[in-house]
């Protein structure tokens, strides 16, 4: 719990720090989102293409 500790004493201290995890959490979930987005995409572009033939 120590590391728990310290860690909410440093962004409790610095609060653009916090703001800036934060923005870097969200686009880092965004280009998952983004990239998950794009697999699923082309596998169901690849199996309606296969059901065609």
């Amino acid at each position: 719990m120590d590391i728990l500790d310290t860690l909410a004493e440093a962004l409790a201290a610095n609060p653009v720090l916090a703001g800036i995890l934060v923005v870097l959490l969200i686009l880092v979930f965004g280009a998952y989102l983004f990239v998950r987005r794009i697999f699923v995409s082309a596998k169901e572009g690849y199996d309606a293409g296969r059901q065609e033939r």
